[in-house]
């Protein structure tokens, strides 16, 4: 006859949303955990088992005095997906043809658009010479 010693595990659960702790007997940590998401699913642990030393643990309830002596029922543990959320694209309205006086408005105003970004920047070049040319006279042109 085998003589197995089973050892005491403090395991962490998260069922519907709140952490329970209580105790397992298992051969192992991993037995332990095997046997509580066997019994809650995948992911009901929140940590590794840890062991209680002989003596000690005695405030935590036992597994199968938290589910009875019988496996959960659908109604006790349901597991739910996150509903995905809908994302309706918006509708698209094409848009009417211009008429060629529309037509060359808009291409003057977007000539002056780009006139007035081509003045940005060549103020931005003539001011960054300007400070270069400053830092070379002050460095005494090494």
């Amino acid at each position: 006859m085998i003589n197995i010693v089973m050892n005491k595990y403090l395991v962490t659960l998260r069922l519907k949303g709140q952490l329970v702790k209580t105790a397992v007997y298992a051969d192992s940590t991993t037995h332990a955990q095997l046997i509580c998401e066997y019994q809650f699913g995948m992911g009901c642990l929140s940590g590794s088992p840890t062991q209680i030393r002989e003596g000690g643990g005695n405030q935590h309830p036992l597994l199968d005095d938290l589910i009875g002596t019988q496996p959960p029922s659908a109604a006790t543990i349901k597991p739910t997906a996150p509903k995905p959320k809908v994302i309706k694209p918006k509708a698209v309205k094409p848009l009417k043809p211009q008429s060629p006086e529309q037509m060359r408005i808009s291409n003057l105003k977007a000539n002056v658009d780009r006139q007035k970004d081509a003045l940005r920047r060549e103020k931005d070049n003539q001011r960054r010479q300007r400070e270069a040319e400053h830092r070379w006279r002050n460095l005494g042109g090494i």
